[in-house]
């Protein structure tokens, strides 16, 4: 066993600063090499001062024959630091490798066992794989072993986020024009405003799909329309003054006489219901007298209340809710790896995307759903506006026991699936003409 150490060399690495902002700072580093009994190498880099001392571990790096057997990010290392290890183009990676080439020269050189009088062939190997020469397996060391990050450091840069998520089947070996349910999912939309409304989105048709999934139509699918309507009341005093109000605010097109209308007219009210009104301004006077409510008074004193005007009035339109499970047993390699991605799509697909600066968190992608019957959309099940995936669960033993194959894929997954859709259905979703076409729309 023989081991070397290399010089001690500056690297300068970017850390997050505030607000999204960065900043420089000059870390210094080296590298020792050690020849092993099996004929592995093992590479360890310390974070040091400028003249190499209180050397604190970052990184443990082992190759045998010609392959990385493992690689470890130390929990010393900072956020900065297990990034730029994870990054085979970082300055920190180039500068090891070139630490743990003139290492292992010297390595190579004081070498006594070996018959030649330096390392063996398989020694060589392992000194060019952790030196990244060859460019084989170089770029796998960030990914052989430890490669968590902490949550305060940035995610790596992989473009902001996946955006592209290919199309996928199952049964993968579907009929052509086997009905189905389709998955699309779309880069989320925002509305733009529009005086007193936000615009319309661009049509779902148009929209550009990033992935899809195709399902068999399970058991149990429907569909509930429905709009939030509620008791409201209104009271003959506050009639009355709103009736005033309007008159003052409208033409005399909309309240003849305007607001000296209106007063003539509730002067009126007065007159013709004389003895009653009496009976309620006394009342009234009462209550607000001792801080009563006049219904309170009139009831125990007059065997009456004011007339609330109770009636049912629309509130707000209501967004639908659907739900679908699938099951889904693989029978083959192929359609197991097909399952595995099928779920991810739909749990990556619906989760928040962090921005670099971790200051705002962008919207998930949303997802077009539609039947499919016969190579066209259904037109006799419901149409679907866009929609949110609000949950995503999965139950890995469906069947009530742990019964995976023997490459470790389970032998059945159930997926079940809460949507939303992004906008209420309103009546012009539907058409104007009055010669429709034979569909349920929405």
């Amino acid at each position: 066993m023989a081991s070397a150490t290399s010089k001690v060399a500056k690297v300068t690495t970017t850390e997050p600063g505030a607000f999204g902002s960065k900043k420089n700072v000059d870390s210094y580093y080296k590298t020792e090499v050690t020849t092993l009994g099996d004929g592995s190498i093992k590479r360890e880099t310390f974070r040091t001062d400028a003249k190499g001392n209180n050397g604190v571990k970052v990184q443990e790096v082992s190759v045998k024959d010609g392959k990385i057997t493992g690689s470890t990010v130390s929990s010393n290392a900072t956020a900065a630091e297990r990034r730029d290890l994870n990054n085979s183009k970082s300055q920190l990676r180039n500068s090891i490798r070139t630490q743990t080439k003139d290492a292992g020269d010297v390595v190579q050189k004081n070498e006594a066992d070996a018959a030649a009088g330096g390392l063996t062939d398989a020694g060589k190997k392992n000194q060019e794989v952790l030196g990244g020469g060859s460019g084989n397996n170089a770029n796998d060391e960030g990914e052989a072993g430890d490669t968590s990050r902490p949550s305060g450091e940035p995610p790596k840069n992989r473009a902001g986020t996946r955006d592209k998520f290919g199309d996928m089947n199952y049964p993968i070996d579907r009929e052509q024009l086997q009905d189905i349910i389709k998955f699309d999912m779309l880069k989320y939309e925002p509305k733009k405003v529009q005086g007193f409304a936000f615009g319309d989105k661009s049509p779902l048709a148009g929209r550009q799909s990033i992935g899809s999934v195709t399902l068999p139509i399970p058991g149990g699918i429907s569909d509930a329309n429905a709009c939030d309507w509620g008791g409201d009341t209104m009271n003959p005093l506050q009639i009355a003054g709103a009736g005033i109000a309007l008159a003052a605010l409208q033409n005399s097109k909309n309240v003849p006489g305007g607001l000296s209308g209106a007063l003539s007219g509730l002067v009126d009210s007065v007159r013709d219901n004389n003895a009653v009104i009496q009976d309620g301004i006394a009342g009234g006077t009462a209550a607000a007298a001792v801080g009563a409510n006049i219904n309170s008074i009139l009831g125990r004193t007059q065997g009456m209340i004011l007339n609330p005007n109770l009636e049912l009035l629309f509130q707000k339109p209501s967004l639908r809710p659907f739900t679908f499970q699938f099951k889904m047993s693989p029978r083959s390699k192929g359609e197991a790896e097909e399952i595995l991605k099928i779920i991810r799509f739909f749990k990556q697909g619906m989760a928040p995307i962090r921005e670099e600066s971790r200051l705002f968190l962008k919207t998930p992608h949303t997802f077009k759903i539609k039947y499919v019957q016969l190579g066209e959309e259904s037109k006799f099940l419901n149409k679907f506006k866009e929609c949110a995936l609000l949950s995503c669960s999965v139950q890995y033993t469906p069947e009530g026991n742990y019964a995976p194959y023997e490459d470790g894929a389970m032998s059945s997954y159930q997926m079940s699936l809460q949507f939303k859709e992004l906008e209420p259905v309103y009546n012009d979703d539907y058409g104007s003409d009055g010669n429709l076409p034979a569909e349920i729309g929405f």
